[in-house]
């Protein structure tokens, strides 16, 4: 399955990652490639292949949800090196919105 220049392009934007006409190009390519292997697997019969057994819930370890401060010391080094604050938060572009040229 091949994606078009204009798919990989909307790709790239939904990740924030800038492209050139060479990147692009091999993105094509590798994406392409990519995703004529997954076409591949969807074709091969599985029948009469038993599921995958999931882990059971105890198996999985977590650490515990714990919520730690920070000095203010901490919290101003943060700040000052993060490329943009306001009102003491760190600011960050919006994720779902196309950026303003």
């Amino acid at each position: 399955m091949q994606l078009s220049r204009e798919e990989v392009q909307s790709i790239a934007h939904l990740a924030r990652i800038g492209m050139t006409d060479a990147e692009l190009e091999k993105a094509e390519k590798d994406l392409g490639a990519i995703l004529g292997y997954v076409e591949r697997l969807q074709n091969i019969d599985t029948n009469g292949v038993p599921e995958a057994a999931a882990l059971p819930i105890e198996a999985l370890q977590f650490r515990p949800d714990v919520v730690t401060g920070s000095t203010e010391v901490e919290r101003t080094l943060i700040l000052d090196n993060f490329p943009a604050s306001e009102g003491g938060m760190l600011k960050a572009p919006a994720v779902f919105e196309r950026p303003k040229k």
